[in-house]
């Protein structure tokens, strides 16, 4: 595994609907813009998780917020 994904918060797992994308200390969802990010196509869900956890890395928590 590269180092930075050590350090990933997100991660991405099937739902009955598709893909969610969740915070992977909680195993909650994640919320973007107040919204739970479930049900995503898993280009979407991989696309999201990498954004994510890019930011995390950065410190920038701005698309997290509700």
């Amino acid at each position: 595994m590269p180092d930075e994904r050590k350090n990933d918060r997100y991660g991405l797992r099937r739902d009955p609907a598709g893909w969610t994308v969740y915070a992977i200390w909680t195993s909650e969802p994640a919320i973007v813009g107040g919204v739970a990010q479930t049900g995503l196509s898993e280009d979407d869900a991989r696309h999201l998780a990498g954004l994510l956890n890019t930011q995390s890395r950065r410190g920038d928590s701005s698309m997290r917020r509700s």
